[in-house]
């Protein structure tokens, strides 16, 4: 895309003010406004239903088969790559997609400097070529791929499509419809390398610089590497899931790879809150200026269409919730950041340093200010008639619906605090947890994140834009299987013990019964209430509902009927001893400290035994 020519009327903007390639849009699916997100209405969608809910639904009670590649020979992927930038170029991959029986997708994100992020490029590949779309460039014409990606004939390959699936959704109002899911498929196998870099090493003996996804994929134009690493993602993807397919039917699991695939699809995209949690330790007052920190640099991030983190990074917000901060604060965290990596995400930045003195101090320091006054003045004085910063289609809603979420603490009618966590209504987000390899192994909240970076057992990185954790340690098996040897190997070991202390085993079977109708309830109430889980998660909920109905496919209603199930049960075994205390209760009369202490070390060697870990803490 060529650069913007100069304009002389955008001299006298503050330095906050940064062109950017998203301010060109015409068209803004997903603005930084607090209103929800508009899905696309088709003739026979329903209100808050997915438009094609009917086409997914057929696909998963009669999963289709496909054929993606005819060949297993690395020569036979050396395709021509058409770089498509232009209306017209769009309008001819389209009619070549739509005669097609299957092609792969992949996209690059740009997430740093925007406040929603968008798709800065897509990747696609048929049997024949490999095309690289400028989203950037034809963002709003985009809408031309929409008959192509909703078309059940046709099936799209993508390698971990839960992200894809909602990002499309946000930018250009494309669903998707029959998609084969390597990534899904690597789980129904079992296989130790489920990224899609490892199944690049394994299956097709191409290696590729994971470094490059993090990189500023708004470029233009695209270095060599770059424009290798992104047509790499696709340009085998096809004979992948050849592959798999195969090692699928050979085990019978291929009709549940082609229902779990297209299941993903049924997710709707929904603009996100932030969230950011503070521990019991710190001080009301430190909390209620940490809420306020988030509403103003929340605020600042859907100004100027950046992240929040870009805006102020968590590390210095919550040094300035401690501590009200002086001009010299505000410097000094600039100064560091630049002397750290020479990006401003690690600190403040010019937009921080642009807006601090509007209200900012009055906003911390005055608990008596009336924050519903003050940030409609500081959205004026930013976007107002002779607002100082820019205005465009992203951040011209802000406007009309601006919003504040009510700082609501826990606290006791004397006024002293709760034992309990108190939390604001800003949270920081789930990290990411990836392996070694790159695969997404697990989200984990905050708090766990510091501690496994305190333990040395992970180490920050980015992936796809975004701060997640990488773990120095090699996977031997999913948590899911060392999930369940545990559990096996606990229920062995307390039966031993309740058979040498002489406990009856009869209300521990009740209590399992009632605890399992809590797990029951639990799942169903994620599944509807939380439409952003990750996939993994949801599939995993999704089974315990169907094991209690007996089959798949359940309603909405059927969620709903489940929230209530086993209350009566769970309230009228609330007054049993548990197995457990009465172990203990037996061993401390008998033998004492001493015997909870061995007791303690011969369950925790029964674990080792089972599972045999490389490394103990």
């Amino acid at each position: 895309m060529e650069p913007e020519k100069a304009d002389n009327s955008l001299m006298n903007l503050p330095l906050c003010y940064e062109r950017k390639p998203q301010f060109v849009f015409k068209c803004v699916l997903a603005d930084n406004s607090f209103s929800p997100f508009e899905h696309l209405n088709v003739p026979s969608s329903t209100e808050n239903c997915h438009p094609f809910r009917k086409e997914i639904g057929a696909l998963i009670d009669n999963p289709p088969e496909h054929s993606f590649w005819t060949s297993f020979t690395k020569e036979d992927t050396s395709k021509d790559c058409m770089w498509v930038d232009s209306s017209l170029q769009l309008r001819e991959l389209a009619n070549k997609l739509a005669e097609q029986n299957v092609f792969a997708v992949d996209t690059e994100q740009h997430n740093l400097r925007s406040y929603l992020g968008f798709t800065a490029l897509m990747q696609i590949s048929t049997r024949e070529e490999d095309y690289l779309v400028d989203t950037v460039a034809l963002h709003d014409e985009m809408a031309l791929l929409r008959p192509i990606f909703s078309n059940p004939r046709i099936c799209k390959v993508f390698h971990g499509a839960q992200n894809y699936i909602i990002w499309l959704q946000r930018d250009f109002h494309i669903y998707l419809v029959n998609i084969f899911d390597t990534y899904t498929a690597c789980l129904l196998l079992e296989k130790p390398q489920k990224s899609l870099e490892g199944l690049l090493q394994t299956i097709c003996n191409v290696d590729t610089d994971k470094t490059l996804r993090t990189r500023d994929w708004t470029e233009r134009p695209l270095p060599p590497t770059m424009l290798r690493y992104a047509r790499t993602d696709t340009q085998y993807l096809l004979w992948i899931a050849d592959v798999l397919t195969a090692e699928l039917k050979e085990v019978k699991k291929y009709d549940e790879s082609i229902r779990r695939s297209n299941k993903v699809c049924l997710t709707l995209y929904a603009k996100g809150q932030e969230d950011f949690k503070l521990a019991n330790r710190e001080q009301y007052d430190c909390r209620e200026r940490a809420w306020k920190l988030c509403i103003w640099r929340d605020l600042m991030a859907r100004i100027h269409d950046e992240s929040r983190e870009f805006v102020l990074s968590n590390e210095v917000m919550l040094k300035f919730a401690r501590k009200v901060p002086t001009i010299y604060d505000v410097f000094k965290s600039t100064d560091d950041a630049d002397q750290r990596r020479g990006r401003k995400i690690d600190g403040v930045s010019a937009i921080f340093l642009c807006h601090h003195d509007d209200y900012f101090n009055q906003i911390i320091s005055d608990k008596s200010v009336a924050l519903d006054t003050v940030f409609p003045l500081i959205l004026q004085k930013c976007l107002g008639m002779n607002g100082t910063c820019g205005i465009n289609l992203l951040n011209c809603s802000l406007l009309g619906n601006f919003r504040i979420i009510p700082f609501s603490p826990l606290v006791k009618k004397s006024g002293k605090q709760t034992s309990k966590v108190s939390q604001i209504p800003i949270r920081k987000p789930d990290v990411a947890v990836y392996e070694s390899d790159g695969t997404l192994k697990f989200w984990c909240n905050h708090g766990k994140g510091q501690w496994y970076l305190k333990m040395g057992l992970a180490e920050q990185t980015q992936i796809h834009g975004e701060y997640a954790l990488q773990l120095k340690t090699e996977t031997l098996g999913g948590p899911e299987k060392c999930q369940k040897i545990a559990l096996e190997a606990g229920e062995r070991y307390k039966k031993t013990m309740s058979s040498r202390c002489e406990v009856s085993q009869s209300s521990h079977q009740k209590m399992v019964e009632a605890k399992e109708y809590v797990n029951i309830r639990r799942a169903a109430a994620a599944l509807l209430d939380r439409p952003t889980i990750p996939e993994s998660r949801r599939e995993e909920y999704m089974e315990i509902v169907e094991r209690h109905y007996g089959r798949s496919n359940l309603s909405r209603e059927d969620l709903e009927g489940v929230r209530k199930i086993g209350l009566m049960s769970c309230k009228e075994e609330k007054n049993e001893t548990s197995v457990e205390k009465q172990i203990i209760d037996n061993l401390l009369k008998n033998s004492g400290e001493d015997g909870v202490k061995r007791f303690c070390e011969e369950w925790k060697q029964q674990f080792v035994n089972d599972l045999h870990p490389t490394n103990l803490p």
